[in-house]
């Protein structure tokens, strides 16, 4: 994937109010892919995980698609409709992997990760290591485009799955990879549990959100 061609770039017409977000199926999985590859671009973990930016385009672009092959069969990789400006991707409670199933997606994931193998996987193992054990839902990526953020969309595709966990009785976690999604993330009742600090490079935060009571 090659950096300034951008499907995803919404009509002029388009509002944030116009947009709703739905569920991805197989056919949106390139513009889900594209979204979250152009939105992460400047994000601090992805930029220490990738320095190289012409290396980053390619090498996000081929993680996600496996991301997104992979957590498809769970219904839970979601949009904003008519125009894909802003993704999500969940993995809900009892689909996350673990054991030896754990272990070959890391694989798959470091594979992909091509010459950036060695940073993806110190990162992995310190999210690991901290990654709770109760069932929860787990927001595995969440991004906007640079041009439509802080509009509601992140809140947006947020409330979608918080709704259901408040009642279901279900906790939410996720790791935060910059202090502006954090801030995101703490409006909408997560809390810190920890920072997980990289290797020469910036933190990400481990966050778990209880289920809520209904007001």
């Amino acid at each position: 994937m090659t950096a300034p061609n951008i499907r995803t770039a919404a009509p002029l017409t388009v509002e944030a109010a116009d947009l709703h977000v739905r569920r991805a199926a197989v056919p949106d999985l390139p513009d889900l892919v594209e979204t979250l590859t152009v939105a992460f671009q400047p994000d601090p973990f992805m930029s220490w995980w990738i320095p190289d930016p012409e290396r980053r385009w390619s090498i996000l672009a081929n993680c996600f698609e496996l991301i997104a092959d992979i957590n498809l069969p769970y219904d839970e990789l979601y949009l904003t409709d008519p125009a894909p400006v802003a993704a999500a991707v969940w993995i809900p409670p009892g689909c996350q992997p673990s054991g030896d199933h754990a272990e070959e997606l890391v694989g798959w994931y470091v594979a992909a990760a091509e010459e950036t193998a060695d940073r993806l996987q110190s990162a992995l193992q310190l999210m690991a290591e901290v990654h709770p054990e109760q069932p929860h839902a787990y927001l595995f990526l969440l991004a906007t485009l640079p041009q439509w953020q802080s509009r509601g969309l992140g809140s947006a595709l947020l409330r979608n799955m918080l709704q259901r966990c408040d009642r279901d009785g279900v906790p939410a976690y996720l790791e935060a990879t910059s202090e502006d999604s954090r801030r995101l993330y703490l409006r909408h009742g997560f809390q810190a549990t920890g920072e997980i600090r990289l290797p020469d490079g910036p933190s990400m935060w481990p966050m778990w959100r209880p289920p809520q009571p209904a007001l």
